[in-house]
């Protein structure tokens, strides 16, 4: 077994879309638990502030496993993920030609996109990938469903379930929405809203309108990881059938969206960290200016290399910068 090539198939490039939106969620959700522990020192101690503090006190008890178990279930998940779309591709063709780690450098050289090698392609037999799929998912959803059952948040079985199904049906199954041009919004949904209002939730049994705010701003985020992977398998994927947005609405137009998510992103993100830490989050955050800046400029160029790389960077640089902001504020 080449331990190298199995490491690539995790796409670690595509965990910050994991990682990203459960710190965000738990910063907020220790914000709110934290407001709700504070009260003023008087005596004798305002009714509100005890019934507060009745509702804190078991949620500061379980938030650290939870949080955990919370950030678990994201990894796992995306690792299931990306093993399952390396099997779906790999058995219908998608992946042709990535069969070695040369053939990016000798993409690189002839002045094509550079596509990192996967699983199937490279020869390893389709079911040890499915089986490693399988594997990480049940991971996902022993974490998840310890998680729930530590925090009482029962209804985020249906998430987690709704997840897992979405992981698969992405480019599994006969009719994959990922080949459908819907990848890009499901990422939004589930690496976006789901997993930063679920996580906040889970910890703090409640969600707000910052969380709702920033799981917007880290959905858009991990949309856009999607969105420059798919402009640099663009050719490939039109030969092979694979409709996606960036297929649909052909290279120029796709890249015009990518800056425009860019922008929202930005601009919302540069409001929530300043709401929140005024006016040190927002300075915090447009410290990182030239990684987006370099994002949108490398995608014309097809240095799709760097462009991954910022747009993966940039996804944590929020998720740290919103989590600091929430924390000390």
């Amino acid at each position: 077994m080449d331990l190298r090539l199995w490491l690539s198939g995790l796409r670690p490039k595509t965990l910050p879309a994991s990682i990203a939106p459960v710190l965000v969620g738990t910063a907020l959700a220790f914000r709110h638990i934290d407001q709700l522990g504070t009260c003023v020192d008087i005596s004798p101690v305002p009714q509100e502030c005890v019934a507060n503090r009745a509702i804190a006190e078991p949620l500061q008890a379980h938030f650290w496993p939870v949080a955990i178990l919370c950030m678990l279930v994201a990894l796992f998940l995306q690792i299931a993920v990306n093993f399952a779309n390396d099997y779906s591709d790999g058995v219908r063709g998608t992946d042709e030609g990535r069969d070695s780690a040369e053939s990016e450098s000798n993409a690189q050289a002839n002045g094509r996109a550079s596509k990192p090698q996967r699983l199937v392609a490279s020869g390893v037999p389709p079911k040890h990938v499915l089986i490693a799929a399988g594997a990480a998912a049940a991971l996902a959803a022993v974490c998840g469903l310890a998680a729930v059952i530590i925090s009482q948040a029962w209804w985020l079985l249906a998430v987690g379930a709704a997840s897992l199904i979405a992981g698969w049906f992405y480019t599994g199954g006969k009719h994959p929405y990922g080949y459908a041009g819907l990848g890009e919004l499901a990422v939004f949904l589930f690496f976006g809203l789901a997993a930063v209002l679920g996580t906040e939730y889970a910890l703090s049994s409640t969600i707000d309108t910052l969380a709702v705010a920033a799981a917007i701003c880290c959905g858009l985020n991990a949309a856009m990881l999607l969105m420059v992977n798919n402009l640099r398998d663009i050719e490939s994927d039109f030969k092979h059938g694979k409709r996606t947005l960036a297929v649909r609405m052909g290279r120029d137009h796709a890249t015009t969206m990518l800056m425009v998510c860019c922008i929202l992103a930005w601009a919302l993100g540069l409001f929530l960290c300043m709401y929140l830490w005024m006016p040190w989050g927002g300075i915090l955050l447009l410290s990182g200016i030239a990684v987006p800046i370099r994002m949108v400029s490398s995608v014309p160029k097809r240095q799709f290399r760097t462009a991954l790389s910022d747009a993966g960077f940039q996804t944590l640089l929020f998720a740290i910068v919103a989590a600091i902001s929430a924390i000390i504020a």
